[in-house]
């Protein structure tokens, strides 16, 4: 027998169980009246026949309920087919309780049949056993709606995360062409001017694609293998750049196998270098640095170039834009990436749940996550190592 099964028999006897208890405690309250009053015993056998045919009856009850249920389709037919099964369902339990369970028969299976005194007979206990009937149609009704409510509830979250990975890819598709565009535009101004530097960052390009290519269907990185990419990128830039252009790294012992969305950081450092430094004669320096704050992990690109004006509004390109949506589709929240004025440059800085690998991420409220967010192949090699 099938555990579905097994807990709607359970359910079934319980609820019968519950009604004799009920039943009899009712009974001997109203016995306790007469001069000569039923002990619990008598009760309890009365009651006990009585519940027993409803036992019997129950399954062939939870049968039309399934079969004729109360819905706009055919609403008036099946409720009109549940009135009749009620009205059958209480007369033979009366029927069965005046042949078995009755102290003293009714005059129709003494004195002769008649139809009217049947009749008569059955309509003093009609009442419960169609009140009965009727609690047990509206419990399967009621069930059947929570199970269409969660239903509804697991369908939606599903199509709601598919957006979600639909969206997440759309906006990486639309970062690593307007990456790789960039990079190839800075090639075209060293091809004549150093084509030694040109030649350098062709091979570094290479290797970057080619590990991008590697963690192309990953969400997520560990923050090591992040700044592996990242090197890459500025060895690119640092070609351009010649000696205009200084990177620190300032890692927190501990973050490095935390888990952050790829290519993260590249568009960070990009709008630095774009924005802060790239048309200061004297260049300028870029840190990178991360720190756990709590549950949190804080990465943040600072640089020292001319910074936010203050009251001019900043203008986010695709790299920032498309970093933003991804970090609110991940992890939710409007302030997973600020952009801070600092005394001398500006700050982007990106809060994340702090997690590794092994650790589910949460689904933010309104923006579901699968329960396992791809990772990189690298990182599964890293996490099996630790």
């Amino acid at each position: 027998m099938s555990p579905n099964r097994i807990r709607q028999a359970g359910l079934i006897l319980g609820f019968w169980t519950l009604e004799t208890l009920y039943s009899v405690a009712q009974m001997h309250y109203r016995m306790a009246l007469l001069p000569k009053p039923y002990t619990w015993m008598e009760c309890f056998r009365a009651e006990l026949i009585w519940t027993t045919i409803g036992l019997i009856l129950t399954p062939g009850v939870l049968w039309l309920a399934g079969r004729f249920p109360i819905d706009r389709g055919h609403l008036w037919r099946n409720f009109a087919i549940h009135m009749g099964g009620a009205a059958l369902f209480a007369s033979l339990i009366k029927i069965y309780w005046d042949w078995f369970g009755a102290s003293k028969r009714p005059s129709y299976l003494t004195r002769g049949f008649s139809l009217d005194n049947m009749l008569r007979s059955i309509s003093m206990g009609f009442d419960a056993g169609f009140a009965i009937y009727w609690g047990i149609v509206l419990a399967v009704l009621a069930a059947d709606y929570y199970r269409r409510y969660q239903a509804g509830l697991v369908q939606a979250a599903e199509l709601r995360t598919q957006l979600v990975q639909a969206q997440l890819q759309a906006l990486r598709r639309q970062l690593d062409p307007h990456f790789l565009f960039n990079t190839l535009h800075s090639i075209s101004e060293l091809v004549h001017e150093d084509p030694e530097a040109a030649e350098t960052m062709i091979a570094r390009l290479s290797d970057l694609l080619r590990r991008s290519i590697e963690n192309s269907g990953a969400q997520e990185v560990p923050l090591q293998e992040e700044l592996e990419l990242l090197n890459l990128y500025l060895e690119i830039e640092k070609a351009r750049f010649d000696d205009r252009l200084m990177v620190n790294f300032r890692i927190e012992a501990g973050t490095e196998m935390a888990l952050v969305p790829n290519l993260v950081l590249q568009p960070l450092v990009e709008n630095a270098i774009r924005h802060g430094i790239a048309h200061r004669t004297q260049g300028g320096s870029v840190t990178v640095s991360s720190r756990r704050e709590g549950g949190d992990l804080i990465l943040a690109v600072v640089d020292d170039g001319a910074g936010i004006v203050a009251g001019r509004p900043h203008r986010e390109g695709v790299g920032l834009s498309s970093t933003r949506g991804r970090l609110e589709r991940l992890y939710g929240g409007e302030k997973r990436l600020e952009l801070l004025a600092r005394e001398r440059g500006a700050e982007a800085r990106v809060r994340i749940p702090y997690r590794r690998e092994s650790e589910p991420i949460a689904a933010p409220p309104g923006h579901p996550v699968p329960e396992e967010a791809p990772v990189s192949p690298r990182a599964r090699e890293a996490h099996a190592g630790d």
